[in-house]
């Protein structure tokens, strides 16, 4: 991932004369969530793989449920200080 996003923003720049915002967009934006969800996947693989399924669906459990924990506060605390 990291030697695509390289090719990635030097492609946006130099080819499509693309601006930082747009660079930063793609790379990170695009790239990123995909190098997270990756890590993600394999911390459980090598759980998986050691033996620990008791904790690798601890681990995915956790990982989801305060996921959306922090998603619905967030949306909480935003329409508090908003409205």
């Amino acid at each position: 991932p990291i030697l695509l996003m390289g090719i990635l923003f030097a492609t946006i720049a130099l080819r499509f004369d693309g601006s930082p915002q747009v660079q930063t967009f793609f790379a990170t934006g695009i790239l990123g969530g995909f190098t997270t969800f990756s890590a993600f996947s394999m911390d459980f693989a090598r759980l998986v793989e050691r033996g620990d399924f008791t904790q690798g669906a601890v681990y995915i459990a956790a990982s989801v449920l305060l996921s959306l924990v922090a998603v619905f506060t967030g949306l909480a605390v935003a329409r508090a200080v908003v409205t």
